[in-house]
C-alpha cells in the first residue's frame, strides 16, 4: 500500500522531469526515503479488520533516474528494501517489501510502472507475489490502467482476509 504511493509519486517525479532540460548523462538519485519504524494506524487495514491495525515500517526506499547519451530522460527505477510490522490489539506479523520497479515514459506521453517482487509473505507463506503495471496520465495524476498478476496486488480481498485473520483473534 504505502509501496503504491511512493511508486505513483516517483512516477509523477519522472514524468516532471521530462518538462525540464536534463543534467547530465549519468544516473541521478532523485530519492532517498528512510523509514525509522513510527507506528502509525493504517485506516483502511483498520477498516477492513474490524480492528484497529498499526503498521510500522523500518528500511529505505531508493529513487534514481537515468538518461540517455544526449542527457534525455530513458528510465526511473525505485528500490524499496522495506520491513513491516503489522500490529493488532491480538497478534503482529511481520513481512518485507524488497524489488526493482521501473518507470517509463510511453509513446503516447502516459507513464508506465512496473514493479516485480513479494511484498506478503507471512510464516513463511506467500500471500502477495508476482508483478503488476500502472499506467497514468503524467497530466491529471489519473491512474488510467492497472494490472495485476500472480497474487501481487495487497489490497484484493483475500489478502486483506488472509491479514485479518492473522492479526485477529483466532489468529493469535
Amino acid at each position: 500500500m504505502r509501496k503504491v504511493l511512493v511508486i505513483v509519486i516517483g512516477g509523477l517525479l519522472a514524468a516532471a522531469l521530462l518538462a525540464s532540460p536534463a543534467h547530465a548523462t549519468k544516473p541521478l538519485v532523485v530519492e532517498d526515503i528512510r523509514f525509522d519504524g513510527t507506528t502509525a494506524v493504517d485506516p483502511d487495514l483498520s477498516e477492513a479488520c474490524g480492528f484497529e491495525v498499526s503498521v510500522s515500517t523500518t528500511g529505505h526506499f531508493r529513487g534514481t533516474v537515468y538518461f540517455d547519451k544526449d542527457g534525455n530522460f530513458r528510465l526511473f527505477t525505485g528500490r524499496p528494501s522495506l520491513s513491516d510490522t503489522l500490529t493488532s490489539p491480538y497478534a503482529s506479523i511481520e513481512t518485507s517489501d524488497r524489488g526493482l520497479d521501473k518507470t517509463t515514459v510511453n509513446s503516447d506521453g502516459t507513464v508506465l510502472i512496473f514493479g516485480t517482487g513479494i511484498h506478503l509473505r507471512v510464516k513463511g507463506e506467500v500471500y502477495a507475489i508476482g508483478l503488476w503495471r500502472l499506467t497514468i496520465d503524467p497530466e491529471t495524476g489519473e491512474l488510467i490502467d492497472q494490472e495485476y498478476h500472480g497474487r501481487f496486488d495487497v489490497l484484493q480481498p483475500e489478502i486483506i482476509e488472509a491479514i485479518c485473520s492473522l492479526l485477529g483473534p483466532e489468529g493469535a
